[in-house]
Protein backbone atom coordinates (compact mmCIF):
# COMPACT_ATOMS: atom_id res chain seq x y z
CA UNK A 1 0.00 0.00 0.00
CA UNK A 2 0.90 3.22 -0.17
CA UNK A 3 3.24 5.02 2.29
CA UNK A 4 0.71 7.73 3.36
CA UNK A 5 -0.56 8.71 6.46
CA UNK A 6 -4.20 8.13 7.34
CA UNK A 7 -5.35 11.28 7.08
CA UNK A 8 -3.35 12.22 4.02
CA UNK A 9 -4.87 8.75 2.67
CA UNK A 10 -8.62 9.52 3.37
CA UNK A 11 -8.46 13.26 2.09
CA UNK A 12 -6.85 11.76 -1.11
CA UNK A 13 -9.44 9.94 -1.52
CA UNK A 14 -12.27 11.69 -1.12
CA UNK A 15 -11.33 13.94 -3.66
CA UNK A 16 -10.51 10.95 -6.02
CA UNK A 17 -14.11 9.16 -5.40
CA UNK A 18 -16.06 12.27 -6.98
CA UNK A 19 -16.82 11.63 -10.39
CA UNK A 20 -19.18 13.47 -12.91
CA UNK A 21 -22.54 11.88 -13.93
CA UNK A 22 -23.12 10.40 -17.00
CA UNK A 23 -25.75 13.13 -18.51
CA UNK A 24 -28.12 12.35 -20.79
CA UNK A 25 -27.64 14.58 -23.91
CA UNK A 26 -30.18 13.00 -26.43
CA UNK A 27 -33.47 11.19 -26.31
CA UNK A 28 -32.78 7.74 -25.37
CA UNK A 29 -29.17 8.68 -23.12
CA UNK A 30 -29.33 6.68 -20.58
CA UNK A 31 -26.02 7.29 -17.94
CA UNK A 32 -25.55 7.07 -14.07
CA UNK A 33 -22.90 8.13 -11.10
CA UNK A 34 -20.80 6.06 -9.49
CA UNK A 35 -18.84 5.71 -6.04
CA UNK A 36 -15.53 3.45 -5.06
CA UNK A 37 -15.92 0.96 -2.13
CA UNK A 38 -13.52 -1.60 -1.11
CA UNK A 39 -13.91 -4.79 0.72
CA UNK A 40 -11.68 -7.32 2.35
CA UNK A 41 -9.77 -9.52 0.22
CA UNK A 42 -10.47 -12.67 2.51
CA UNK A 43 -14.03 -12.29 2.56
CA UNK A 44 -14.47 -12.01 -1.34
CA UNK A 45 -12.24 -14.96 -2.81
CA UNK A 46 -11.12 -13.33 -5.88
CA UNK A 47 -12.14 -14.96 -9.80
CA UNK A 48 -10.21 -15.66 -11.67
CA UNK A 49 -23.67 7.42 -21.84
CA UNK A 50 -25.42 5.77 -23.59
CA UNK A 51 -24.52 9.09 -25.37
CA UNK A 52 -26.29 8.20 -29.00
CA UNK A 53 -29.98 6.92 -29.50
CA UNK A 54 -30.45 2.85 -28.30
CA UNK A 55 -27.43 2.93 -26.76
CA UNK A 56 -26.86 2.33 -23.00
CA UNK A 57 -23.75 3.13 -20.73
CA UNK A 58 -23.02 2.04 -17.30
CA UNK A 59 -19.27 2.63 -15.56
CA UNK A 60 -17.51 -0.07 -14.20
CA UNK A 61 -15.23 1.25 -10.99
CA UNK A 62 -11.69 -0.36 -11.11
CA UNK A 63 -9.37 -0.57 -7.92
CA UNK A 64 -7.48 -3.54 -9.39
CA UNK A 65 -8.81 -6.60 -10.77
CA UNK A 66 -12.41 -7.38 -10.43
CA UNK A 67 -14.97 -5.12 -12.08
CA UNK A 68 -18.28 -4.67 -10.62
CA UNK A 69 -21.67 -2.83 -10.90
CA UNK A 70 -23.97 -1.51 -9.25
CA UNK A 71 -27.77 -2.50 -9.97
CA UNK A 72 -31.06 -2.81 -7.76
CA UNK A 73 -33.47 -5.49 -7.72
CA UNK A 74 -36.86 -5.48 -6.76
CA UNK A 75 -39.41 -2.61 -5.73
CA UNK A 76 -38.25 -0.38 -3.98
CA UNK A 77 -34.99 -1.33 -5.37
CA UNK A 78 -32.28 -3.69 -3.42
CA UNK A 79 -29.09 -2.27 -3.57
CA UNK A 80 -26.62 -4.90 -5.19
CA UNK A 81 -23.08 -4.62 -6.90
CA UNK A 82 -22.59 -7.25 -9.76
CA UNK A 83 -19.16 -8.87 -11.55
CA UNK A 84 -19.40 -8.41 -14.69
CA UNK A 85 -19.04 -11.33 -17.17
CA UNK A 86 -18.47 -12.11 -20.52
CA UNK A 87 -17.55 -15.69 -19.67
CA UNK A 88 -21.13 -16.60 -18.22
CA UNK A 89 -24.60 -15.93 -19.14
CA UNK A 90 -26.70 -15.48 -15.72
CA UNK A 91 -27.43 -13.20 -13.40
CA UNK A 92 -27.42 -14.36 -9.84
CA UNK A 93 -26.83 -12.68 -6.46
CA UNK A 94 -26.88 -14.06 -2.70
CA UNK A 95 -30.24 -13.97 -1.16
CA UNK A 96 -30.37 -12.66 2.21
CA UNK A 97 -30.87 -15.99 3.73
CA UNK A 98 -27.90 -17.49 2.02
CA UNK A 99 -25.91 -20.04 3.68
CA UNK A 100 -22.91 -17.83 3.55
CA UNK A 101 -24.29 -14.96 4.40
CA UNK A 102 -25.56 -16.55 7.50
CA UNK A 103 -22.71 -17.95 8.09
CA UNK A 104 -20.82 -14.48 7.77
CA UNK A 105 -23.06 -11.44 6.69
CA UNK A 106 -19.34 -9.43 6.26
CA UNK A 107 -19.19 -11.85 3.35
CA UNK A 108 -22.34 -10.47 1.54
CA UNK A 109 -21.69 -6.82 2.07
CA UNK A 110 -21.73 -6.19 -1.50
CA UNK A 111 -25.71 -6.67 -1.34
CA UNK A 112 -28.24 -9.54 -1.04
CA UNK A 113 -31.82 -9.92 -2.14
CA UNK A 114 -34.88 -10.55 -0.17
CA UNK A 115 -38.25 -11.52 -2.50
CA UNK A 116 -40.74 -10.96 0.28
CA UNK A 117 -39.78 -6.99 0.61
CA UNK A 118 -40.17 -7.01 -3.60
CA UNK A 119 -44.09 -5.86 -4.54
CA UNK A 120 -42.73 -7.21 -7.87
CA UNK A 121 -41.40 -10.38 -7.25
CA UNK A 122 -42.59 -13.18 -9.22
CA UNK A 123 -42.20 -17.15 -8.86
CA UNK A 124 -41.00 -17.86 -12.56
CA UNK A 125 -41.52 -21.68 -11.78
CA UNK A 126 -38.61 -22.88 -13.05
CA UNK A 127 -36.05 -25.60 -11.75
CA UNK A 128 -33.40 -25.11 -9.46
CA UNK A 129 -30.86 -22.68 -10.11
CA UNK A 130 -27.48 -24.45 -10.20
CA UNK A 131 -24.01 -22.99 -12.13
CA UNK A 132 -20.22 -24.08 -10.96
CA UNK A 133 -17.34 -22.63 -12.54
CA UNK A 134 -14.30 -24.41 -13.54
CA UNK A 135 -12.00 -23.05 -10.29
CA UNK A 136 -14.95 -25.63 -8.32
CA UNK A 137 -17.02 -22.57 -7.52
CA UNK A 138 -20.81 -24.06 -7.04
CA UNK A 139 -23.89 -21.92 -6.56
CA UNK A 140 -27.03 -23.35 -6.09
CA UNK A 141 -30.90 -21.31 -5.78
CA UNK A 142 -33.96 -20.27 -7.01
CA UNK A 143 -34.71 -18.26 -10.54
CA UNK A 144 -36.99 -15.27 -9.33
CA UNK A 145 -38.26 -12.83 -11.81
CA UNK A 146 -38.26 -9.43 -10.87
CA UNK A 147 -37.37 -5.72 -11.78
CA UNK A 148 -33.36 -4.79 -12.53
CA UNK A 149 -32.48 -1.13 -12.58
CA UNK A 150 -28.86 -0.34 -14.28
CA UNK A 151 -28.41 2.94 -13.55
CA UNK A 152 -31.44 4.45 -14.31
CA UNK A 153 -32.73 1.73 -16.87
CA UNK A 154 -35.65 0.15 -15.86
CA UNK A 155 -36.09 -3.34 -16.93
CA UNK A 156 -39.04 -5.54 -15.91
CA UNK A 157 -39.64 -9.26 -16.04
CA UNK A 158 -35.89 -9.90 -15.72
CA UNK A 159 -35.30 -13.71 -14.69
CA UNK A 160 -32.43 -13.80 -12.22
CA UNK A 161 -31.49 -16.37 -9.70
CA UNK A 162 -31.37 -15.63 -5.89
CA UNK A 163 -28.30 -17.87 -4.67
CA UNK A 164 -29.14 -20.15 -1.19
CA UNK A 165 -26.07 -22.34 -1.09
CA UNK A 166 -22.32 -21.35 -2.11
CA UNK A 167 -18.74 -22.86 -1.16
CA UNK A 168 -16.75 -19.59 -2.16
CA UNK A 169 -18.39 -16.09 -2.72
CA UNK A 170 -21.08 -13.93 -1.45
CA UNK A 171 -20.64 -11.75 -4.72
CA UNK A 172 -22.62 -11.41 -7.12
CA UNK A 173 -22.23 -11.85 -11.28
CA UNK A 174 -24.24 -10.58 -13.95
CA UNK A 175 -23.33 -12.80 -17.26
CA UNK A 176 -23.59 -11.14 -20.38
CA UNK A 177 -22.61 -14.15 -22.93
CA UNK A 178 -25.16 -16.26 -24.59
CA UNK A 179 -28.50 -18.10 -23.70
CA UNK A 180 -26.81 -20.92 -25.21
CA UNK A 181 -24.33 -20.20 -22.07
CA UNK A 182 -27.10 -19.85 -19.55
CA UNK A 183 -26.69 -22.72 -16.56
CA UNK A 184 -30.73 -23.84 -17.57
CA UNK A 185 -29.29 -24.08 -21.02
CA UNK A 186 -26.56 -26.48 -20.06
CA UNK A 187 -28.37 -28.58 -17.29
CA UNK A 188 -32.11 -28.26 -18.33
CA UNK A 189 -31.91 -27.61 -22.06
CA UNK A 190 -34.07 -24.81 -21.90
CA UNK A 191 -33.09 -20.75 -22.13
CA UNK A 192 -34.81 -17.94 -21.11
CA UNK A 193 -34.09 -14.00 -21.73
CA UNK A 194 -31.15 -12.87 -20.14
CA UNK A 195 -30.19 -8.98 -19.56
CA UNK A 196 -29.09 -8.37 -23.02
CA UNK A 197 -32.61 -9.70 -24.49
CA UNK A 198 -34.03 -7.66 -22.08
CA UNK A 199 -32.41 -4.99 -23.08
CA UNK A 200 -33.40 -5.20 -27.01
CA UNK A 201 -37.03 -6.18 -26.46
CA UNK A 202 -37.99 -3.18 -23.98
CA UNK A 203 -36.40 -1.03 -26.80
CA UNK A 204 -33.31 0.32 -25.18
CA UNK A 205 -31.09 -1.10 -27.62
CA UNK A 206 -31.39 -2.16 -30.97
CA UNK A 207 -29.58 -5.35 -31.20
CA UNK A 208 -27.49 -7.87 -28.84
CA UNK A 209 -24.25 -6.07 -28.76
CA UNK A 210 -22.08 -4.14 -26.42
CA UNK A 211 -18.25 -2.59 -25.73
CA UNK A 212 -16.06 -3.47 -23.06
CA UNK A 213 -13.33 -0.73 -21.72
CA UNK A 214 -11.71 -1.71 -19.08
CA UNK A 215 -8.71 1.07 -19.16
CA UNK A 216 -5.52 0.75 -17.97
CA UNK A 217 -4.24 -1.12 -14.37
CA UNK A 218 -3.66 2.41 -12.89
CA UNK A 219 -7.34 3.29 -13.60
CA UNK A 220 -11.03 3.34 -11.30
CA UNK A 221 -13.59 3.23 -13.77
CA UNK A 222 -14.06 1.74 -17.20
CA UNK A 223 -17.18 1.09 -18.83
CA UNK A 224 -19.77 -0.71 -21.17
CA UNK A 225 -21.76 0.24 -23.63
CA UNK A 226 -24.53 -1.62 -24.57
CA UNK A 227 -25.90 -1.49 -28.18
CA UNK A 228 -22.84 0.96 -29.61
CA UNK A 229 -19.21 1.25 -30.27
CA UNK A 230 -17.09 4.30 -28.79
CA UNK A 231 -15.00 5.26 -31.58
CA UNK A 232 -12.67 7.51 -28.85
CA UNK A 233 -11.89 4.31 -26.88
CA UNK A 234 -9.57 2.60 -29.65
CA UNK A 235 -7.04 3.09 -31.72
CA UNK A 236 -6.54 1.88 -35.50
CA UNK A 237 -8.83 0.04 -37.07
CA UNK A 238 -11.48 -2.29 -35.37
CA UNK A 239 -11.47 -5.56 -36.78
CA UNK A 240 -14.44 -8.52 -36.46
CA UNK A 241 -13.47 -12.04 -35.75
CA UNK A 242 -16.30 -14.91 -36.24
CA UNK A 243 -17.17 -16.17 -32.86
CA UNK A 244 -15.61 -20.01 -33.11
CA UNK A 245 -18.17 -23.22 -32.48
CA UNK A 246 -18.25 -25.19 -29.35
CA UNK A 247 -16.81 -28.76 -30.81
CA UNK A 248 -19.22 -30.55 -28.41
CA UNK A 249 -22.46 -29.47 -29.23
CA UNK A 250 -22.03 -27.45 -32.21
CA UNK A 251 -23.51 -24.01 -30.86
CA UNK A 252 -22.10 -20.92 -30.21
CA UNK A 253 -22.06 -20.92 -26.54
CA UNK A 254 -18.81 -18.67 -25.29
CA UNK A 255 -16.61 -15.43 -26.10
CA UNK A 256 -13.87 -18.11 -28.35
CA UNK A 257 -11.90 -16.59 -31.31
CA UNK A 258 -8.91 -18.40 -33.00
CA UNK A 259 -5.57 -16.75 -31.21
CA UNK A 260 -3.13 -17.50 -33.97
CA UNK A 261 0.64 -14.91 -32.70
CA UNK A 262 2.13 -13.67 -30.09
CA UNK A 263 5.96 -12.11 -30.21
CA UNK A 264 7.72 -10.30 -27.36
CA UNK A 265 9.57 -7.21 -28.53
CA UNK A 266 11.64 -5.67 -25.92
CA UNK A 267 15.47 -4.17 -26.38
CA UNK A 268 15.29 -3.83 -29.91
CA UNK A 269 14.59 -7.45 -30.08
CA UNK A 270 11.84 -10.00 -30.92
CA UNK A 271 10.99 -13.23 -29.60
CA UNK A 272 7.99 -15.48 -30.93
CA UNK A 273 6.00 -17.12 -28.63
CA UNK A 274 3.10 -18.02 -30.85
CA UNK A 275 1.36 -21.23 -30.95
CA UNK A 276 1.87 -23.76 -33.84
CA UNK A 277 -1.69 -23.95 -34.39
CA UNK A 278 -4.60 -21.16 -33.67
CA UNK A 279 -5.54 -21.86 -30.64
CA UNK A 280 -9.57 -21.60 -29.47
CA UNK A 281 -9.20 -18.24 -26.30
CA UNK A 282 -12.54 -17.17 -24.53
CA UNK A 283 -12.26 -13.54 -24.01
CA UNK A 284 -13.72 -13.21 -20.18
CA UNK A 285 -14.16 -10.79 -18.51
CA UNK A 286 -14.78 -12.60 -15.19
CA UNK A 287 -11.73 -14.20 -14.86
CA UNK A 288 -8.28 -11.92 -13.71
CA UNK A 289 -5.03 -13.95 -15.51
CA UNK A 290 -4.06 -14.57 -18.84
CA UNK A 291 -3.93 -18.28 -18.97
CA UNK A 292 -1.62 -19.88 -22.08
CA UNK A 293 -0.96 -22.98 -23.22
CA UNK A 294 1.20 -24.92 -20.66
CA UNK A 295 4.87 -24.77 -23.22
CA UNK A 296 4.10 -20.92 -24.04
CA UNK A 297 3.28 -19.71 -20.49
CA UNK A 298 6.91 -21.52 -19.49
CA UNK A 299 8.25 -19.90 -22.20
CA UNK A 300 7.33 -16.63 -21.01
CA UNK A 301 8.40 -17.82 -17.70
CA UNK A 302 11.64 -18.15 -18.59
CA UNK A 303 11.91 -15.06 -20.77
CA UNK A 304 11.06 -12.91 -17.98
CA UNK A 305 12.72 -14.86 -15.21
CA UNK A 306 9.68 -15.43 -13.16
CA UNK A 307 9.64 -17.12 -9.50
CA UNK A 308 7.12 -19.68 -8.65
CA UNK A 309 7.05 -19.95 -4.99
CA UNK A 310 4.80 -22.36 -2.93
CA UNK A 311 3.01 -19.76 -0.97
CA UNK A 312 2.55 -16.73 -3.32
CA UNK A 313 2.71 -18.27 -6.62
CA UNK A 314 4.17 -16.79 -9.51
CA UNK A 315 5.65 -13.70 -8.68
CA UNK A 316 8.44 -11.48 -10.20
CA UNK A 317 10.33 -8.05 -8.78
CA UNK A 318 7.59 -5.06 -8.84
CA UNK A 319 10.22 -3.15 -10.35
CA UNK A 320 9.58 -5.41 -13.63
CA UNK A 321 6.57 -3.33 -14.63
CA UNK A 322 9.22 -0.14 -15.69
CA UNK A 323 10.75 -2.67 -18.19
CA UNK A 324 9.71 -1.27 -21.88
CA UNK A 325 8.97 -5.40 -22.99
CA UNK A 326 5.72 -5.53 -25.22
CA UNK A 327 3.31 -8.72 -26.34
CA UNK A 328 1.72 -9.09 -29.06
CA UNK A 329 -0.99 -11.24 -29.35
CA UNK A 330 -2.52 -11.80 -32.84
CA UNK A 331 -5.62 -12.97 -34.14
CA UNK A 332 -7.06 -14.55 -36.66
CA UNK A 333 -4.62 -15.00 -39.03
CA UNK A 334 -2.47 -12.50 -40.60
CA UNK A 335 -4.88 -10.04 -41.37
CA UNK A 336 -6.54 -10.41 -37.99
CA UNK A 337 -6.10 -7.35 -35.32
CA UNK A 338 -2.99 -7.10 -32.80
CA UNK A 339 -3.24 -6.13 -29.38
CA UNK A 340 -0.08 -4.89 -27.81
CA UNK A 341 0.08 -5.27 -23.81
CA UNK A 342 2.29 -3.61 -21.66
CA UNK A 343 4.93 -6.14 -19.82
CA UNK A 344 3.26 -3.53 -16.93
CA UNK A 345 -0.13 -5.14 -17.40
CA UNK A 346 0.81 -8.74 -16.38
CA UNK A 347 2.68 -7.38 -12.86
CA UNK A 348 0.12 -6.72 -10.64
CA UNK A 349 0.32 -5.85 -6.48
CA UNK A 350 0.35 -8.83 -4.29
CA UNK A 351 -0.58 -7.97 -0.50
CA UNK A 352 -1.24 -10.86 1.71
CA UNK A 353 -3.96 -11.36 4.35
CA UNK A 354 -2.18 -9.60 7.04
CA UNK A 355 -1.84 -6.37 4.44
CA UNK A 356 1.90 -6.89 3.92
CA UNK A 357 3.38 -6.69 0.78
CA UNK A 358 5.81 -9.72 0.62
CA UNK A 359 9.72 -9.03 -0.46
CA UNK A 360 12.49 -10.83 -1.75
CA UNK A 361 15.35 -11.39 0.50
CA UNK A 362 17.59 -8.51 -1.32
CA UNK A 363 14.69 -6.38 -0.13
CA UNK A 364 13.21 -5.89 -3.40
CA UNK A 365 8.97 -6.31 -3.16
CA UNK A 366 7.13 -8.65 -4.90
CA UNK A 367 4.36 -8.79 -7.37
CA UNK A 368 2.53 -11.41 -8.88
CA UNK A 369 2.32 -12.20 -12.36
CA UNK A 370 -0.81 -11.99 -13.94
CA UNK A 371 0.23 -14.78 -16.73
CA UNK A 372 -0.85 -18.67 -15.53
CA UNK A 373 0.08 -22.10 -17.49
CA UNK A 374 -3.57 -23.17 -18.44
CA UNK A 375 -3.21 -26.92 -17.62
CA UNK A 376 -6.70 -28.82 -18.17
CA UNK A 377 -8.24 -25.26 -17.99
CA UNK A 378 -9.63 -23.59 -21.38
CA UNK A 379 -7.34 -20.82 -22.62
CA UNK A 380 -8.52 -17.76 -20.88
CA UNK A 381 -7.49 -13.91 -21.96
CA UNK A 382 -8.80 -12.45 -18.69
CA UNK A 383 -8.74 -8.88 -17.22
CA UNK A 384 -4.74 -9.05 -17.60
CA UNK A 385 -5.36 -8.95 -21.17
CA UNK A 386 -8.79 -6.99 -21.96
CA UNK A 387 -7.39 -4.05 -20.40
CA UNK A 388 -5.03 -3.35 -23.62
CA UNK A 389 -8.33 -4.14 -25.89
CA UNK A 390 -11.39 -2.57 -26.81
CA UNK A 391 -13.67 -4.89 -27.80
CA UNK A 392 -17.29 -5.30 -29.13
CA UNK A 393 -19.23 -7.95 -28.90
CA UNK A 394 -21.94 -8.67 -31.60
CA UNK A 395 -23.89 -11.80 -30.16
CA UNK A 396 -26.36 -11.65 -32.86
CA UNK A 397 -24.08 -11.67 -36.10
CA UNK A 398 -21.64 -13.75 -33.80
CA UNK A 399 -18.72 -11.58 -34.29
CA UNK A 400 -16.31 -10.09 -31.97
CA UNK A 401 -14.34 -7.16 -33.08
CA UNK A 402 -10.86 -5.94 -31.63
CA UNK A 403 -8.93 -3.03 -31.72
CA UNK A 404 -6.26 -1.35 -29.48
CA UNK A 405 -7.75 0.50 -26.52
CA UNK A 406 -7.18 4.15 -26.48
CA UNK A 407 -6.34 4.19 -22.19
CA UNK A 408 -6.53 8.16 -22.80
CA UNK A 409 -9.83 8.20 -24.41
CA UNK A 410 -11.30 11.64 -24.61
CA UNK A 411 -14.95 12.98 -25.38
CA UNK A 412 -17.17 9.99 -26.63
CA UNK A 413 -17.72 8.94 -30.10
CA UNK A 414 -21.23 6.75 -30.12
CA UNK A 415 -22.21 4.80 -33.02
CA UNK A 416 -25.53 2.81 -32.69
CA UNK A 417 -25.73 -1.21 -33.64
CA UNK A 418 -28.70 -0.67 -36.17
CA UNK A 419 -30.42 -4.25 -37.12
CA UNK A 420 -29.19 -5.97 -39.80
CA UNK A 421 -26.20 -4.77 -40.00
CA UNK A 422 -22.61 -5.42 -38.24
CA UNK A 423 -20.08 -4.02 -35.71
CA UNK A 424 -19.93 -0.11 -36.18
CA UNK A 425 -16.75 1.31 -38.07
CA UNK A 426 -14.99 -2.04 -38.27
CA UNK A 427 -13.30 -2.74 -41.53
CA UNK A 428 -12.83 -6.12 -41.86
CA UNK A 429 -13.63 -9.80 -40.68
CA UNK A 430 -10.80 -11.54 -40.29
CA UNK A 431 -11.67 -15.44 -40.84
CA UNK A 432 -8.89 -16.92 -42.39
CA UNK A 433 -7.92 -18.50 -39.17
CA UNK A 434 -10.92 -21.23 -37.53
CA UNK A 435 -11.14 -23.60 -34.49
CA UNK A 436 -13.48 -25.61 -32.43
CA UNK A 437 -13.66 -25.00 -28.80
CA UNK A 438 -13.51 -28.40 -27.42
CA UNK A 439 -14.05 -27.12 -23.58
CA UNK A 440 -17.42 -27.03 -22.15
CA UNK A 441 -18.67 -25.42 -19.02
CA UNK A 442 -18.51 -21.87 -17.86
CA UNK A 443 -15.23 -20.63 -17.84
CA UNK A 444 -13.52 -19.13 -14.59
CA UNK A 445 -10.35 -19.35 -12.33
CA UNK A 446 -10.10 -18.24 -9.19
CA UNK A 447 -7.41 -16.44 -7.89
CA UNK A 448 -6.84 -17.42 -4.67
CA UNK A 449 -5.22 -14.51 -1.62
CA UNK A 450 -2.14 -14.90 -0.85
CA UNK A 451 -1.62 -16.14 3.34
CA UNK A 452 1.89 -16.06 3.71
CA UNK A 453 3.88 -13.64 5.39
CA UNK A 454 7.41 -12.79 5.21
CA UNK A 455 9.95 -12.67 2.27
CA UNK A 456 9.72 -14.97 -0.27
CA UNK A 457 11.89 -18.31 0.17
CA UNK A 458 12.10 -21.55 -1.77
CA UNK A 459 11.04 -20.36 -4.98
CA UNK A 460 12.28 -21.55 -8.35
CA UNK A 461 14.18 -19.28 -10.00
CA UNK A 462 14.01 -18.67 -13.81
CA UNK A 463 16.91 -16.72 -15.60
CA UNK A 464 15.15 -14.21 -17.89
CA UNK A 465 15.95 -14.59 -21.69
CA UNK A 466 14.09 -11.80 -23.04
CA UNK A 467 15.90 -8.92 -23.69
CA UNK A 468 15.14 -6.76 -20.52
CA UNK A 469 15.56 -2.78 -20.65
CA UNK A 470 14.58 -0.59 -17.82
CA UNK A 471 13.06 2.75 -19.16
CA UNK A 472 14.22 6.12 -17.72
CA UNK A 473 12.42 9.02 -17.20
CA UNK A 474 12.87 11.68 -20.51
CA UNK A 475 10.51 13.26 -22.88
CA UNK A 476 7.34 11.82 -23.36
CA UNK A 477 6.02 9.81 -25.83
CA UNK A 478 2.49 7.85 -27.11
CA UNK A 479 2.79 4.18 -26.96
CA UNK A 480 1.26 1.70 -29.43
CA UNK A 481 -0.23 0.28 -26.07
CA UNK A 482 -2.28 3.58 -26.43
CA UNK A 483 -1.23 5.81 -23.26
CA UNK A 484 1.35 8.27 -22.63
CA UNK A 485 4.64 7.31 -21.20
CA UNK A 486 7.94 8.60 -20.61
CA UNK A 487 11.76 6.93 -21.89
CA UNK A 488 15.06 8.60 -22.60
CA UNK A 489 14.35 7.12 -26.26
CA UNK A 490 11.76 6.21 -28.41
CA UNK A 491 13.94 3.76 -30.61
CA UNK A 492 14.22 1.33 -27.43
CA UNK A 493 10.43 0.05 -28.11
CA UNK A 494 7.23 1.71 -29.38
CA UNK A 495 5.24 0.20 -27.89
CA UNK A 496 6.24 1.06 -24.10
CA UNK A 497 4.07 2.10 -21.24
CA UNK A 498 5.30 1.90 -17.83
CA UNK A 499 3.42 1.40 -14.91
CA UNK A 500 4.53 2.58 -11.35
CA UNK A 501 3.40 0.28 -8.74
CA UNK A 502 3.38 3.00 -6.22
CA UNK A 503 0.68 4.76 -7.52
CA UNK A 504 -1.40 1.51 -7.60
CA UNK A 505 -0.41 0.81 -4.48
CA UNK A 506 -2.08 4.32 -3.25
CA UNK A 507 -4.99 4.23 -5.71
CA UNK A 508 -5.92 1.13 -3.69
CA UNK A 509 -5.36 2.45 -0.42
CA UNK A 510 -8.07 5.23 -1.24
CA UNK A 511 -10.62 2.88 -2.03
CA UNK A 512 -10.10 1.01 1.14
CA UNK A 513 -10.65 5.15 2.29
CA UNK A 514 -13.52 5.59 0.53
CA UNK A 515 -15.16 2.41 1.34
CA UNK A 516 -15.26 3.58 5.00
CA UNK A 517 -16.35 7.16 4.48
CA UNK A 518 -18.93 6.15 1.66
CA UNK A 519 -19.78 3.01 1.86
CA UNK A 520 -21.95 0.97 -1.18
CA UNK A 521 -20.66 1.73 -4.68
CA UNK A 522 -18.78 -0.04 -7.59
CA UNK A 523 -16.17 -1.46 -6.71
CA UNK A 524 -12.66 -3.23 -7.78
CA UNK A 525 -11.21 -6.37 -5.42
Amino acid sequence: MGRLTGAVLGAACLLTSISPAIAATAPGTVGFNFEKRRVNAQEFPRRLSRRDSNTVTATLDNELLLYLINVTVGTPGQSISLQIDTGSSDIWFPAVNADICEQDSETCSLGTYDYSKSSTYADPGMPEFQIQYVDGSQIAGAYISDVLNIGSTKLTNMTMAAALTSNSRGLGIMGIGFDSGEAASELNGFQYPNVIDVLKSEGHINTLSYSLWLDDLEANTGSILFGGVDTSKYHGDLVALPIQIDSQTGVISSMTVAWTGLTATGGGKTSDLSPSAPQPAILDSGTTFLLLPDEIANNIYNGVGVLTDPSYGNVVPCSLADDDLTFSFQFGGKDGPIVNVSLSEFVTPLVTTDGSQPKFRNGEEACSFAVQAAGDNPILFGDAFLRSAYVVYDLENQEIAIAQTNFDAGKANIQAFQESSGVPNAVSTASAASVAQTFTGIAHVTEATATATGEIAGASSRSATFNLTPTTSGSSSTSATGKSSSSSSSAANPNLRAFPIESASVVAGCVVAVGFLFGGGLLIL
